[in-house]
């Protein structure tokens, strides 16, 4: 969850009101009264995200919607935090956006005053309704460029009170008690690798959250997006972001590309059962590390391999005999197991039809099973058919619960049909033409 957003608008996709933390009465927000329809819908993407295996980062704020937007219906102009768009002076009058000493109020915060007590309200509210999920970690703001790093170390202080769950931040003035720290900053594979390499290390996990464009935009490139997940994983990094556009492509559809190149990442991890978390980045052991990568620990390499034909890797920390096999993270596809010798720098060479490729040096036992990408669907080859019956080109619409709704004109008379969500259809339903029957 980027944000709990502080806008009712852009609308929400059942062309409603964006629900948000507190309840609008007649076009204001109310900061006394949450919305339950939000909180609800909260706890259910959190309950859902469990049932598959997936942590939901929860970001208390958004410098961005603090922002003026140069106007958008996303921006400063439209948050429940502007005095001008709430119900009563629930605190004085001022500018409370993305500014030093605006949205920032120490003071406030600390005393639980003005609108430091309703910063505090948010964070209560929300671990408190997620503290049932197993799955759940917390993030102080999205890119809260205006804040110093007392407001926001106060923020994660205060937070830490109410939950043992880690507490993160993205961007601004870095605080010292967060417990995790990710950046906006990677635009190309070559960032991703620069800046994993300046954020690892410094005390918590650390991981890129690309916001682009080159990243992030509808054109981004799915090779050049498994080069930064993988620059990010054998670059030491606790994870690798990534906008909702990485996958669904502004209309060209669900890309299966992009989602089977991650996926092979978390494929390499369990075939090859890696230690990763006992493992440092250690780029003086490949060479070309420029744009080659290693992850090491004693006995046990992943080494990362741009597009280099042949690399050495340095063993000398390692006696006796490992061994090794090499992954192609496009493919999904490993080698058969091969020895060599440690104690020494060793020369590995790419596997035949590799763009980038992997070497994995250890005792890893998980398998090493592989497997490859489904194709890409045709999306201009039609799905399966089903005849509606005579008429002319039908009107078809779905709604909210899924279901399809078919209306189409034949012989003088207008008709009607409904399918379930599973594209079951019911019977034709003739509607009373408003004009009375004509020749269509």
């Amino acid at each position: 969850v980027n944000r709990m957003t502080s806008a009712t608008n852009p609308q929400s996709w059942n062309n409603q009101p964006t629900p948000v933390p507190f309840a609008y009465v007649n076009g204001y927000a109310n900061l006394d009264q949450w919305d339950t329809t939000f909180w609800s819908g909260l706890q259910n993407q959190c309950a859902l995200a469990q049932q598959n295996g997936v942590i939901v980062n929860i970001s208390f704020f958004d410098g961005v919607e603090l922002r003026s937007q140069s106007g958008l219906s996303f921006g400063y102009n439209n948050s429940f935090w502007n005095p001008a768009n709430q119900a009563s002076s629930f605190y004085p009058a001022g500018d409370y956006s993305d500014t030093p000493g605006g949205f920032y109020r120490l003071s406030d915060f600390t005393n639980s005053t003005g609108i430091g007590k309703y910063q505090r309200m948010v964070i209560a509210q929300a671990i408190a309704q997620t503290a049932a999920f197993n799955n759940v970690m917390f993030e102080v703001s999205n890119e809260p460029l205006g804040a110093d790093a007392n407001w926001i170390a106060a923020m994660v202080a205060y937070a830490k009170t109410l939950t043992t769950k880690p507490i993160a931040q993205i961007g601004g003035a870095r605080a010292p008690n967060i417990d995790g720290w990710s950046e906006h900053d990677d635009n190309t594979p070559a960032q991703a690798k620069s800046n994993a390499a300046a954020m690892v290390g410094l005390g918590v996990p650390a991981w890129g959250d690309p916001d682009g464009p080159a990243l992030s935009d509808a054109n981004v490139s799915s090779d050049d997006l498994r080069r930064a997940a993988w620059y990010s994983f054998v670059g030491g990094a606790a994870g690798w972001g990534g906008f909702t556009v990485d996958y669904w492509d502004f209309g060209h559809g669900f890309n299966s590309a992009t989602a089977c190149y991650y996926r092979n990442v978390q494929s390499f991890i369990q075939d090859s059962a890696v230690q990763f978390w006992n493992m440092v980045p250690s780029q003086n052991l490949v060479s070309n590390n420029g744009v080659n990568s290693c992850l090491a620990r004693t006995g046990e390499y992943v080494v990362y391999v741009l597009n280099d034909l042949s690399v050495t890797v340095d063993l000398t920390a390692s006696a006796g005999t490992l061994p090794y096999r090499l992954y192609d993270p496009r493919a999904g596809t490993w080698t058969s197991a091969q020895n060599v010798s440690g104690g020494a720098i060793r020369t590995f060479n790419k596997p035949a039809g590799a763009d980038d490729w992997v070497i994995y040096l250890g005792n890893g036992n998980g398998g090493f099973a592989g497997s490859a990408c489904p194709s890409t669907p045709a999306w201009s080859i039609p799905g399966t058919q089903q005849a509606l019956g005579a008429g002319i080109t039908p009107g078809i619409a779905t709604d909210s619960q899924g279901n399809i709704h078919v209306v189409c004109m034949y012989n003088g008379g207008i008709y009607y049909r409904k399918a379930n969500p599973m594209g079951v259809f019911g019977p034709n339903e003739q509607i009373p033409v408003p004009e009375g029957p004509a020749n269509y």
